[in-house]
């Protein structure tokens, strides 16, 4: 049993089978459980991204491109197997979760490639020691 569960830690498995029902009673249809999935799928890439890219500004022009290359080509392999999972393996509507996939990673891919300018643009202008 995972150490959640404990209730030297705070939690019960009564207290997890009320949030549980709670999520279920939100979303209840396989609509609307691919769309949150593609929409919580699409954010965490952007942000893990976001993180990678910051954190190889730092680094030499070869490992800065092999992260932004990386990155990209990485989503694109996780993006076509949730793709594939959902419409071979789950009980989520596929139409919805691909076309919320698409608009939410276009989105967020906007969002951050301006935060990314902010931050090198910010980073550019502090002067160096």
């Amino acid at each position: 049993m995972p150490f959640f569960f404990y209730p030297a830690f705070g939690g019960t498995v009564s207290s997890l089978k009320i949030s549980l029902n709670f999520i279920m009673t939100i979303a209840a249809s396989p609509i609307q459980w691919g769309f949150f999935c593609a929409l919580a799928l699409s954010m965490a890439l952007a942000v893990g991204n976001y993180l990678a890219l910051r954190w190889a500004r730092g680094r030499s022009l070869q490992q800065f491109l092999w992260v932004l290359v990386g990155g990209f080509l990485g989503r694109l392999v996780v993006f076509g197997l949730a793709i594939v999972v959902v419409w071979k393996l789950s009980d989520l509507d596929g139409k919805t979760f691909t076309w919320t996939l698409l608009v939410s990673y276009l989105l967020f891919q906007f969002f951050e490639t301006l935060l990314l300018q902010r931050y090198f643009k910010r980073a550019k202008s502090i002067p160096k020691a």
